[in-house]
């Protein structure tokens, strides 16, 4: 069966899970400008490090909400790390640099309440899904903007990304290239470049990048994972790729599914979660 015909007929297996999701942990919400520009910070009952991560919803850039994502967020802190989720204005009303500026935004802002509350980390860790991988991504590695907030070059530990579409060279379907076209308004591939992870990329010697990502996506190709990955680990730093084997193996189920189950039920977890700790 064609893989992205299957990623389009899995939602619904992630129903029944969502359904089952008990909302354990009530996260602090501060909004810095309308609906959309505010984040939800999650406190570990109890912490295994002294860790941040910061995760960035998916939803192709135009659509969800780190709210309509709580259990991923709940998640990571049940596993014992503080976690952050951004949110951001959405296209097609809104482009890459609106949509991107917003994530630069809300870390500033996020740090403020983090001071405000006397929190401090050993480590920051940048994670996303999908569309929230690409922006993860773009937070972690457009240089420009984060000497305009003043973000240290090494303020991040590392970045996970799962599923994330950080370098557009490849041939992309078709439903990536529409959705592209919504980010950046225009079908031309040199202003997609503006937005391109994988053209950020320069020395970092410290940083880590770990990629989880499936021959199965049916939406964003592997290839373009092994791309990156090799350009991150020519620029120093230490860099690792999962392909993803398991039965939910098709683009949403294991990039955001697999929060839905434990560990024990779910490679694609377990891994991130391991990626977590090991950063």
């Amino acid at each position: 069966m064609n893989d992205t015909f299957r990623e389009y007929t899995s939602y619904g297996k992630v129903i029944l899970p969502l359904m089952r999701v008990k909302r354990e942990i009530t996260p602090v919400e501060e909004h810095w400008g309308d609906k959309d520009q505010y984040f939800l910070f999650f406190k570990a009952p109890e912490k295994k490090q002294n860790k941040l991560v910061i995760y960035l919803h998916g939803g192709g850039w135009n659509s969800n909400s780190p709210k309509q994502h709580y259990f991923i967020g709940q998640k990571i802190a049940q596993s014992g790390y503080d976690c952050a989720m951004i949110g951001y204005h959405k296209a097609p009303k809104y482009r890459y640099k609106e949509i991107s500026e917003d994530v630069f935004r809300g870390y500033d802002k996020l740090r403020g309440f983090l001071n405000a509350q006397g929190y401090t980390y050993e480590k920051i860790v940048v994670s996303g899904s999908s569309a929230g991988a690409h922006l993860g991504a773009i937070l972690c590695f457009d240089e420009v903007r984060k000497e305009k907030y003043g973000i240290a070059k090494n303020e991040f530990a590392g970045l996970l990304s799962m599923a994330g579409p950080l370098s557009f060279d490849r041939p992309q379907t078709g439903s990536l290239n529409s959705l592209l076209k919504g980010l950046f308004g225009t079908k031309d591939p040199e202003v997609w470049k503006t937005g391109e992870p994988i053209r950020m990329l320069t020395e970092m010697p410290g940083m880590k990048v770990f990629l989880i990502q499936s021959k199965h996506d049916g939406l964003v190709g592997y290839e373009q994972a092994v791309d990156f990955a090799k350009k991150a680990e020519s620029f120093g730093m230490e860099t690792k790729l999962s392909e993803v084997t398991e039965k939910w193996n098709t683009h949403s189920l294991y990039c955001v599914g697999s929060f839905l189950l434990d560990t024990e039920r779910s490679e694609t977890l377990k891994k991130a979660m391991e990626v977590i700790e090991e950063i």
